[in-house]
């Protein structure tokens, strides 16, 4: 029997993580000793920067910096292998595509470091959350995806405390957070945000303060690709945009491991005005099949995120009064049922065939406590790796 994969959807929830005396003691440690290499460092480059081969010598610093990270993007990973996923409220999204993008800083592969004792006494001492989704016993692999909606605000309140004692209860294998808002300047703020995943990759869009994506993985990946190719292309399946066609707002990324591709997308909305329409369905949709197609001969895929579409009428609310609204056009639908008739399974539909859940509510009129959403988040895998799915 191969791998097994537990598929969840809910709001929040799990068990508590918790380093024992011995870890925190050394995890400090290791942190002083990481200041002080950092104190020396900014006084060698004080010193250099007084000498005539001050430019020269920021330059080769660098550079250096770049190929270490750009050594970073490819990685061999030990043995953990398969996929599950999270949703209920806002649930995540992200992709796969090609290397590293300097400009954007994306697939920039974080040092966890350990957080303050007054803070994870906080997490520790956090009470329970009602939805935790209980870790299937046939299971290898937990994977959650979570539309956070924007990082910066929720860490700068308590609510860090609460978001991060939910990742602690609900305790995934992987992590996939999509709409992070978070630039590349700032990802500097965020290396002890879950200290308990030791490999970060995070993908940020040009524009500051908008989309972006991260993956929090406590397995090391064979490889991470952080670009999809969107826009025109030509007979030979070469794009004619002037930037090359690649995505700039950091909507994807994508993680091989052993035995499958993950990819995470946080999927364009078509607009209020259904400006983007023709982008997210003529240009975007097809990108993502292609890339996947691609993918799938070497592996299977788990596709996993907010992908911005509620497929069926059972999907929404009040179907006949949002067929033109984002998300639940016949273009849209029909966009993403293409997908799905190339050889890729809705996990969640699949085996729940007339359930009604909702990922998505509105900010008005209490739509949650009235239970009137959207699911517009999922978990799509490859045909051949439905049977090993044992929950979604």
């Amino acid at each position: 029997m191969g791998t097994t994969y537990a598929c969840v959807a809910h709001t929040l929830a799990c068990e508590s993580y918790q380093l024992d005396s011995y870890r925190r003691l050394a995890a400090a440690m290791v942190r002083q000793s990481k200041r002080l290499q950092v104190a020396a460092e900014k006084a060698v480059k004080a010193v250099a920067a007084s000498s005539p081969a001050a430019k020269k010598l920021k330059t080769a610093v660098k550079v250096s910096a770049e190929v270490a990270v750009a050594a970073t993007t490819t990685e061999t990973a030990t043995d953990k292998t398969a996929a599950a996923a999270d949703n209920k409220s806002s649930w995540g999204a992200l992709f796969a595509g090609a290397k590293a993008s300097s400009k954007q800083g994306c697939v920039r592969p974080l040092a966890a470091e350990p957080i303050s004792p007054e803070l994870q006494a906080r997490i520790d001492a956090f009470p329970p959350f009602e939805d935790v989704s209980k870790r299937a016993e046939d299971a290898d692999v937990k994977i959650v995806a979570w539309n956070v909606n924007g990082l910066r605000a929720v860490l700068k309140r308590d609510e860090s405390v609460h978001l991060r004692a939910y990742v602690a209860q609900e305790d995934p294998d992987i992590l996939c957070l999509s709409e992070t808002k978070i630039c590349r300047d700032e990802l500097q703020k965020l290396e002890d945000f879950l200290p308990q995943y030791e490999h970060q990759y995070w993908s940020c869009a040009v524009k500051k303060g908008y989309a972006s994506t991260a993956i929090f993985s406590k397995t090391k990946p064979l490889s991470v690709k952080d670009e999809i190719v969107v826009g025109d292309h030509d007979s030979k399946g070469v794009s004619k945009a002037a930037n090359g066609g690649k995505d700039q707002e950091g909507r994807f990324l994508a993680l091989e491991y052993p035995k499958f591709w993950l990819v995470h997308t946080y999927v364009p909305n078509a607009g209020g005005k259904l400006e983007r329409l023709d982008f997210r369905t003529n240009q975007w949709d097809k990108a993502m099949l292609r890339e996947m197609k691609e993918m799938e001969k070497t592996k299977p895929v788990i596709w996993c995120g907010d992908l911005n579409v509620a497929h069926q009428e059972i999907d929404i609310h009040n179907p006949k009064g949002n067929h033109k609204s984002a998300g639940f056009t016949d273009e849209e639908r029909e966009s993403f049922g293409e997908i799905l008739k190339s050889g890729f399974v809705d996990t969640f539909r699949h085996l729940h065939p007339d359930k009604v859940e909702y990922s998505y509510f509105g900010y008005r009129n209490n739509m949650r406590a009235k239970n009137k959403g959207w699911r517009l988040d999922y978990f799509v895998v490859s045909e051949a790796l439905m049977p090993n799915v044992v929950r979604t």
